[in-house]
């Protein structure tokens, strides 16, 4: 039991963790500026640069979600990062 809530709680912070690690390299102020990303180019930039794999596919499509105002269902991390970079 006490495993799946430190997943549980291990997948929230990662939600959250990878839009705030975007906004926060790209120098934006807030998370709602990643919609409106001013510098694609950074934040295209600050992507790149994250590994796929420091987050799971779901967060990765939580973000994308969450930038792009599109639904996509991705079969990997990888697959999922290369959307969004094709996105900025």
């Amino acid at each position: 039991m006490k495993t799946e809530e430190n997943r549980i709680e291990k997948d929230k912070n990662a939600r959250s963790g990878l839009l705030e690690r975007i906004a926060a390299n790209s120098g934006c102020m807030y998370l709602s500026d990643l919609r409106n990303c001013i510098s694609k180019r950074c934040c295209r930039f600050v992507i790149a640069e994250i590994p796929a794999d420091d987050y799971t596919v779901q967060v990765w499509e939580d973000a994308i979600n969450y930038m792009t105002g599109t639904k996509e269902d991705f079969k990997s991390a990888e697959e999922a990062k290369q959307r969004l970079l094709a996105y900025f």
